[in-house]
C-alpha cells in the first residue's frame, strides 16, 4: 500500500501517554507553552479513533477523553462537536458520500494501480477512521431536519446520528458529554495554579492501559486517572495518593474510594485532589 496519512498503523495507550509526557515535560524545562487539542479539521473525531466501537461506551469514553487532554498544561483547543463527543461517518457510508479531494484521489490511485481487493478494503478501513470528512459534517444543532443546520440539504450529509448525538439535547443534560466539558473549564478556572501551571509527572508511566499523571503547585496536588480500556482493570494506587483528598471529577456518577488497589471500570476517569 502506497504510504501517507492512510498508512495503516496500531496505536497503544502506552504510546499515548508517552507523546503527552515528551511535550508537557519538555515545556516545563523550557519554560514554554503547550497548545492541547485531541481534534482539529483535518482528522477523524477522537472517539472514533481511540476507543472502541460499542455504543455503550461513547459517552463515558468522549468525557475520558476529555479528562486526559483537559487537566494538563497549556491552552486548551476544543474542535466542535468535541463537546458533544461528536463521532466519524458512519462506516457504511460509500466512498461518493466522502467529498474531500485527497480522500478521493487517494483511493482512485489505487484503482488505477489494480490494488488487490484486500488492499482498497485496507484503505476504506483506515479512511473510515482518518478522512478529513469526518471533522467537517454539518454541525448538529439538533434533532430538527438537516440537524438544525441549514432549511436546505447541505454540501455533504448529516451524520445519521443527529438526531440523538445535539446541542439542543446536551446543553440543559447534567450528565451529557457537553455538561463534563463545562465542568472541566471551570476546575481549570477554579484551580489554574495546580491544574494549569502546575508541575506535570506521569504516574506508572510504564502501565499499558491506564494514563495517570499527577499536577503539583506548592502543597497542592492533583492525581489525574484515564482508563483507555473498554474493559474492568485493576490499579495500584501509589502510597502517597492514599491520604486525605476529594474527587472533583468523574466519568461515572458513583465513585469508590481511593484504596490502595483499585477497579477501573471501562474508559473510568477521574480528578482527585488531595487535601492539604
Amino acid at each position: 500500500m502506497r504510504t501517507g496519512v492512510y498508512t495503516p498503523k496500531k496505536w497503544t495507550p502506552r504510546e499515548f501517554k508517552d507523546i503527552s509526557n515528551k511535550w508537557q515535560v519538555f515545556m516545563q524545562e523550557i519554560d514554554g507553552w503547550n497548545a492541547l487539542f485531541l481534534e482539529n479539521h483535518d482528522w477523524g473525531r477522537s472517539v472514533s479513533r481511540f476507543l472502541s466501537e460499542k455504543p455503550e461506551s461513547r459517552t463515558v469514553g468522549a468525557k475520558m477523553l476529555a479528562t486526559f487532554i483537559g487537566f494538563q498544561s497549556g491552552t486548551l483547543f476544543v474542535y466542535q462537536g468535541q463537546e458533544l463527543g461528536l463521532a466519524n461517518m458512519p462506516k457504511s457510508w460509500p466512498l461518493e458520500k466522502y467529498k474531500d479531494v485527497e480522500t478521493i484521489n487517494y483511493y482512485k490511485q489505487l484503482l488505477d494501480d489494480d490494488a488487490p481487493q484486500s488492499v482498497l478494503d485496507l484503505a476504506m478501513r483506515e479512511i473510515r477512521k482518518k478522512a478529513r470528512d469526518h471533522a467537517r459534517l454539518p454541525f448538529q444543532w439538533d434533532s430538527s431536519c438537516f440537524a438544525g443546520f441549514s432549511t436546505v440539504r447541505p454540501w455533504m450529509d448529516v451524520n445519521d446520528d443527529y438526531r440523538e448525538w445535539n446541542a439542543a439535547a446536551q446543553v440543559n443534560d447534567p450528565l451529557s458529554v457537553f455538561s463534563y466539558w463545562r465542568s472541566i473549564l471551570d476546575l481549570r478556572r477554579t484551580y489554574k495554579d495546580v491544574l494549569i501551571y502546575g508541575k506535570f509527572e506521569l504516574v506508572h508511566s510504564s502501565h499499558e492501559d491506564v494514563c495517570a499523571y499527577q499536577r503539583t503547585f506548592g502543597s497542592d496536588v492533583a492525581l489525574v486517572v484515564t482508563s483507555f480500556n473498554d474493559s474492568r482493570i485493576s490499579w495500584i494506587v501509589p502510597q502517597k495518593f492514599l491520604g486525605p483528598g476529594k474527587f472533583l471529577l468523574s466519568n461515572y456518577a458513583a465513585v469508590s474510594p481511593l484504596v490502595a488497589e483499585i477497579v477501573l471500570r471501562p474508559y473510568e476517569a477521574f480528578m482527585y485532589l488531595l487535601s492539604n
